[in-house]
């Protein structure tokens, strides 16, 4: 594993570890908490956003090691361009969750970690089943597809000749 990696997996769990305490420290807050912990308790949705983007990273590692795993390769194996992929799309699949918290009433901050990491885990299902739309697949519903409806109705409404 390269030096570099080393660096970054080091300042993820530095950030994971402090934005956790600090949940811990905003959840169990009350009036006679120091000044810096009512602070944090009022911006407290900063502090769990970004704990939130590490769960949902933590699952897209742990999707990658799973797969590296599953291969019979072992850690020396780590490609960082491997890695980058996933960072690169994790906001398109941060969003939903960032929603879905942010229009949830339930004070569980648990459960939305555990959706974050499943999010994180399952990204590349999001992505596997995005491809380009074949020329030959027709959708009625567009504009210029050459096979919609009013293509299919124009041929059956022709006659054939006969001859």
């Amino acid at each position: 594993m390269s030096r570099a990696l080393k660096f970054l997996m080091f300042i993820y769990f530095v950030v994971f570890l402090t934005t956790g305490t600090f949940m811990v420290l905003i959840v169990n807050a009350d009036e006679s908490s120091a000044p810096w912990i009512g602070l944090l308790a009022r911006n407290h949705g900063i502090v769990f956003v970004w704990h939130l983007a590490c769960w949902m990273t933590m699952g897209m590692f742990s999707n990658y090691y799973w797969d590296l795993f599953n291969m019979g390769k072992g850690l020396d194996s780590v490609q960082v361009e491997r890695i980058v992929l996933p960072l690169l799309v994790s906001p398109i699949v941060f969003y939903p969750t960032y929603n879905l918290w942010l229009s949830s009433s339930s004070q569980s901050y648990i459960l939305f970690e555990v959706i974050a990491f499943q999010s994180g885990f399952f990204w590349q299902a999001l992505f596997t089943k995005a491809k380009p739309i074949d020329q030959a697949t027709a959708i009625p519903w567009s504009v210029n597809n050459g096979g919609g409806r009013s293509a299919q109705a124009k041929s059956a409404s022709s006659p054939t000749p006969m001859g």
